[in-house]
């Protein structure tokens, strides 16, 4: 008989793939016999072995902080959600990412690259997922803050998250979360950041950087973009897309250190809009 692994469910019910990695790895090994880590050394070579092994280190370590992080606060947003039995609006599901969350100390770190006079701007997320980076801009001074994400059941958790949200630092209070295709959002007309940490394939981000440039064609106002990657080596096309625009400027940006809450280092790119000559 066949043993099929069910999927590990986070408290609202959603498919999490960071649950459980331990007993998969146990339960792989009463399945193949304690000599499988040998023959998986033999096979792949001992870098490689240790590589993975390092990987799920640090893997298990992140989001153990990420749910210690939740539980501070109230809220559920760790994990790393599959999208493929999700209620998703657009024609876009393919062509999306796991929704992952964004540690504290990156987004931090990330942060200090802009100028702190923000409070005249809106923070805007596209691909919000739970909302944890929502959250985290709310403890700087924006004028406002909207999620953009096109999964009904992570939009229901991220508006629960936003109303349970307990941080005595939080700055900002009006939070929102819009059910939308990220292709067909209009951006409001205030001052803007925009953040992305991968939320889909390149096809998809070339129309809404479209839309974003038509956006501030129409209203000029200032504009920054925060592009980050962490797996797909997304940076590597993000970053020359938005520079064709001819409308953004990269701004300097150290690299980004090793976090322990972080599943992986990120690496970003931070733009704003160039003044009109």
């Amino acid at each position: 008989m066949t043993n099929i692994e069910m999927p590990r469910l986070d408290r609202d019910g959603v498919e999490d793939r960071s649950f459980g990695r331990l007993g998969r790895a146990w339960s792989h090994l009463r399945q193949h016999g304690l000599l499988e880590p040998i023959r998986l050394v033999h096979r792949h070579g001992l870098g490689a072995s240790l590589g993975f092994v390092r990987r799920n280190i640090r893997h298990i370590v992140a989001d153990r902080l990420a749910r210690k992080w939740d539980r501070q606060h109230n809220v559920d947003t760790a994990g790393s959600i599959q999208l493929g039995a999700l209620n998703v609006v657009g024609p876009h599901r393919a062509k999306g990412n796991e929704a992952v969350c964004t540690s504290p100390k990156t987004f931090d770190f990330i942060m200090k690259s802009l100028p702190r006079d923000l409070d005249d701007h809106t923070f805007i997320d596209i691909g919000s997922g739970k909302s944890r980076t929502l959250l985290l801009a709310s403890r700087y001074p924006f004028a406002g803050i909207i999620g953009v994400e096109f999964a009904r059941e992570l939009v229901d958790i991220a508006r629960s998250n936003i109303e349970r949200f307990s941080d005595p630092s939080q700055k900002c209070r009006a939070l929102s979360v819009v059910e939308a295709d990220a292709a067909t959002y209009d951006f409001p007309d205030a001052p803007l950041v925009v953040y992305f940490y991968n939320p889909f394939s390149k096809d998809v981000f070339d129309i809404v950087l479209r839309n974003l440039v038509a956006s501030l064609e129409r209203r000029p106002r200032d504009c920054f973009i925060i592009y980050g990657s962490s797996s797909h080596r997304a940076i590597d096309w993000a970053r020359p897309a938005i520079r064709e625009t001819g409308i953004f400027r990269e701004l300097p940006a150290p690299a980004m250190p090793g976090f322990l809450d972080a599943v992986r280092t990120i690496d970003y790119a931070v733009f704003q809009v160039q003044a009109a000559a």
